[in-house]
């Protein structure tokens, strides 16, 4: 188990499941910097945030954000895309060089159920989603955890099914790498508990160099 780190840069902050990240960690102690391309969409005020504007896109941006005394990254960012893009694997190009020239090696990163390895998983209905809707979208998170794979840094991948609202968070979540696991799941799990356990492995140094596939249980 490595220390808990202290101060955090939160990517893609005014997301939904970035807001979670960012209010989570604070509310477990950590200075948090939340790095927002509006920093008005961010209305949370507390004593250990700073929010700074900024674009993963934008090198100088994403290395003013960064400053010079950030401990470990979360990126939540999500980009929807019908044709091909690679805005989201050029944008943690970007990242992945900062934390490079910076030395800091932590980084734990939200993809999606369908990327890589974990392509076709999941029930008919998340099949078809991956197939026909969020096809090239899954294509630049793949090429994104690519990117992080052969980084150098101690990377962690959360790659949840179909994200909800619901507040709760669970601590039961199903966790797998390669072939899901025999039991009746979900294939759904909130953005309040995706945030929980982002937040977790970023305290904790859990499932390094690791992409890890989730759902709620049924």
């Amino acid at each position: 188990m490595t220390d808990s780190p202290q101060h955090l840069l939160v990517l893609g902050a005014t997301g939904p499941t970035g807001r979670h990240l960012v209010e989570q960690a604070l509310a477990s102690g950590q200075r948090v910097t939340a790095c927002v391309r509006d920093p008005a969409k961010l209305d949370l005020e507390h004593a250990r945030l700073d929010i700074v504007q900024g674009d993963i896109l934008d090198a100088d941006s994403l290395a003013a954000a960064f400053g010079d005394k950030i401990d470990a990254v979360a990126c939540t960012v999500g980009m929807f895309h019908k044709q091909p893009d690679t805005s989201l694997s050029d944008g943690t190009r970007n990242i992945v060089d900062q934390m490079n020239k910076l030395g800091i090696s932590r980084i734990v990163v939200v993809s999606s159920l369908g990327a890589g390895d974990s392509r076709g998983q999941g029930n008919l209905l998340a099949r078809a989603i991956q197939r026909f809707i969020l096809r090239e979208v899954l294509n630049d998170k793949t090429r994104q955890e690519q990117l992080l794979s052969k980084s150098g840094l101690d990377w962690t991948v959360f790659r949840p099914p179909q994200l909800t609202d619901d507040p709760a968070v669970r601590n039961d979540v199903v966790l797998w790498t390669g072939k899901p696991p025999r039991g009746r799941m979900t294939w759904k799990v909130s953005r309040a508990t995706v945030a929980r356990y982002v937040l977790e492995a970023l305290q904790t140094g859990a499932h390094s160099r690791a992409a890890v596939n989730m759902s709620e249980p049924a």
